[in-house]
């Protein structure tokens, strides 16, 4: 899509270097966002105004190891090869015209935004079926093999010789009709194991010369996996977690199809790093197959909220993304309030029925008590989480005070900042002020004793995420960074310019953590930073529906963004809303399968939420905004006039004692909470 070569990019003007009446060059970088963002010793660059005079390209005053790969008299289009690392100077010669462009490139291996690499990392190529690495960055020799779709619609490997006679054929959206042949690219870019399939024709051999065939569409689709944490490895692309590169519903469309490891959730929950590898992992897309038109995500639950904060921070990577199930980032994941919420029910030596912690829990009851069992994601000494194999590496506190910390956001070290005394990841994480069950409270449900016993305590997690009565304190440089970064992702950035269509089967009551409201709280967080959320699709369907929302959602999304695209007008907001295809508003299908059209509210009232009712969490419950975005609350005063109901003088007492700095004022902004600083920031 044009987006990501000339909104996102800086383009370059190259002006000429003689006489004003020679007509002026220009050029721009096509593959990367901006050119000091190249990587690998490559790039794909762009001529424009020779007006057919043959042009010399020389890079650092040498002739430039180049690959044509479109020429015609409106502009040229070349692969540079052969880039040393660091700052590499293009000159460009038209007749007596000449121009000048800078790039910058850095490692195949990276980094080039997210800060040092995680260390010890581990590799996982021969769990992932590629061989052994051949080097200390976990890289294998790329690799290229062909499959085909069998009648029987499994995916098998292409025999060399003649085609297996049951060899099925698809249909692209183009209306192309070809044998439905996969090839498959396997290859290692920061880090990450990747693999790109591909509808091509296996004669057409690989080499440098290669171009995608007939099969496909021109476009490209990403998926993202799911799950939370953080491992000290580069994971090993296992199709169970959402990335099967083999995903029919793209390939027999004629979409390219994009998977990576670093796209998997639960391997690092690191917007930034996931970012970068897309970045660079499309950059190399770009330079081998040839500019998209437009690229989608793909993914639910952690492969949501990767969509979403990718959109964000790295604007042009995707054009369109159809999060599912989604959350809006990895700071809101419910586990730690629910094992807080849990364990002061039980310490407080009460019984609560189901309807009062409710109240305090806000989920679908019994939800909290599945999560509650999960806190060791939080912990800094649990070596499932690190997943290394020499588990002696991991950190402990007196063993082995400078190891590897397991805790789920160790990963975002490098962005929210270390302690300069112990280099553990400063917290952001904090619950000074919030008053557990405070919506219970006023509503009647739950007496002010059962309140007072709650907040009593709830303590919080230790530097190490183990259980303190000691509520957690934040810290405020980490804090803000987080905001700044995007890590909460603010609905903005480049998320103002990205068609949405969220959807999820309605499961709350299954006792699901993946709760309904959060897409609300992605709508609030986009009308609040954006004016509207006219972007924004909600779709929802009775987990006894039949109806395929994934088809749904590309095939709209596939209208929507050919629709931008064929629009010559600048991208903004407006164009994309303009360009919104009629299917593509609020709705929720029953079980009968009919679609019921409804815009999606916090009204409890409207048909929608009769029928699937949405439940919350216990900052909610608390009085947080629905925008579930205050990392650390300001604090007021107490006054017994905001409750409604009566405290006792004894009451009045223990809730000051409590809260003896004042309680959380929801009605601000949260301390630190600054808008996102900018896009494509480096650490």
């Amino acid at each position: 899509m044009n987006r990501y070569a000339t909104l996102v990019m800086v383009a370059i003007s190259l002006a000429a270097c003689e006489s004003p009446d020679i007509t002026e060059i220009e050029g721009s970088v096509l593959s990367s966002p901006r050119p000091d963002l190249v990587s690998g010793g490559d790039t794909l660059i762009k001529v424009t105004g020779a007006q057919g005079r043959s042009i010399s390209i020389s890079v650092n005053g040498s002739p430039a190891d180049l690959r044509i790969r479109e020429s015609n008299p409106s502009n040229t289009i070349a692969l540079i090869e052969g880039l040393r690392l660091g700052k590499n100077d293009i000159v460009v010669r038209a007749g007596r015209a000449s121009a000048r462009l800078t790039v910058v490139n850095h490692p195949k291996d990276g980094p080039i935004l997210s800060g040092p690499h995680l260390t010890p990392y581990e590799c996982r190529t021969v769990e992932a079926g590629l061989g052994m690495p051949i080097d200390g960055n976990c890289n294998i020799k790329t690799r290229y093999d062909w499959f085909y779709r069998a009648t029987d619609k499994a995916f098998k490997p292409l025999p060399s010789g003649a085609l297996p006679s049951d060899l099925s054929t698809t249909t692209t959206i183009d209306g192309r009709t070809v044998p439905y042949i996969v090839r498959v690219e396997a290859g290692t870019i920061n880090r990450t194991i990747y693999k790109i399939a591909i509808l091509d024709d296996p004669s057409n051999a690989p080499g440098p010369d290669w171009r995608p065939g007939p099969g496909w569409n021109g476009r490209l689709t990403v998926s993202f996996g799911f799950g939370t944490g953080n491992k000290y490895h580069q994971g090993t692309l296992d199709p169970k977690d959402g990335v099967d590169v083999f995903n029919d519903r793209f390939l027999s469309r004629g979409f390219a199809h994009l998977v990576a490891s670093e796209f998997v959730n639960h391997v690092h929950s690191n917007p930034v790093l996931q970012g970068e590898a897309l970045m660079m992992l499309k950059e190399h897309f770009i330079e081998q197959y040839g500019q998209p038109r437009w690229t989608t995500g793909s993914g639910g639950s952690g492969g949501s909220v990767q969509q979403l904060g990718i959109a964000q921070i790295y604007p042009g990577l995707l054009d369109g993304i159809m999060p599912s199930a989604s959350f809006p980032d990895n700071t809101v994941f419910p586990v730690a309030q629910c094992v807080l919420v849990k364990g002061a029910m039980k310490r407080s030596g009460r019984t609560f029925s189901v309807e009062k912690q409710q109240e305090i829990e806000g989920h679908y009851p019994g939800m909290c008590d599945t999560l509650a069992d999960l806190g060791a994601l939080y912990s800094a000494t649990e070596p499932v989480m690190c997943d290394l194999k020499d588990t002696s590496l991991v950190y402990d506190p007196k063993r082995n005070p400078r190891g590897p910390r397991c805790g789920l956001h160790e990963t975002l070290a490098n962005i929210v900042g270390r302690d300069p005394e112990t280099g553990f990841r400063l917290h952001f994480e904090d619950n000074v002020g919030v008053q557990y069950g405070l919506k219970g409270l006023n509503d009647g449900r739950l007496t002010v004793d059962e309140f007072l016993d709650v907040n009593e305590n709830i303590g919080g997690f230790d530097v190490d995420g183990n259980w303190q009565a000691a509520r957690m304190q934040g810290d405020p440089a980490a804090i803000r960074r987080a905001y700044e970064s995007g890590i909460v992702n603010s609905g903005g950035g480049g998320l103002a310019v990205t068609p949405i269509v969220q959807f999820r089967t309605y499961t709350d009551q299954l006792k699901d953590l993946h709760d309904r409201f959060r897409d609300l709280v992605v709508r609030d967080r986009l009308v609040r930073t954006n004016g509207d959320a006219e972007n924004h699709v909600i779709w929802l369907s009775s987990i006894e529906s039949k109806v395929d929302l994934s088809d749904l959602a590309l095939d709209t999304m596939t209208r929507w963004l050919d629709a931008i695209t064929t629009d010559p007008a600048p991208l903004s907001h407006e164009k994309v809303v303009r360009a919104r295809p009629a299917e593509a508003t609020d709705a929720y299908w029953d079980a009968a399968d009919v679609k019921h059209p409804e815009k999606t509210s916090w009204d409890p009232t409207t048909a929608f939420n009769k029928l699937m009712p949405y439940h919350t969490d216990p900052i909610l419950q608390a009085g947080g905004p629905t925008t579930a975005d205050v990392l650390k609350c300001r604090l007021k005063p107490i006054d017994f006039r905001s409750y409604s109901v009566a405290f006792s003088a004894e009451q009045q007492a223990r809730l000051r004692r409590i809260f003896p700095e004042g309680v959380c004022d929801y009605i601000e902004p949260g301390i630190g909470q600054v808008p996102l600083k900018g896009t494509y920031q480096a650490y």
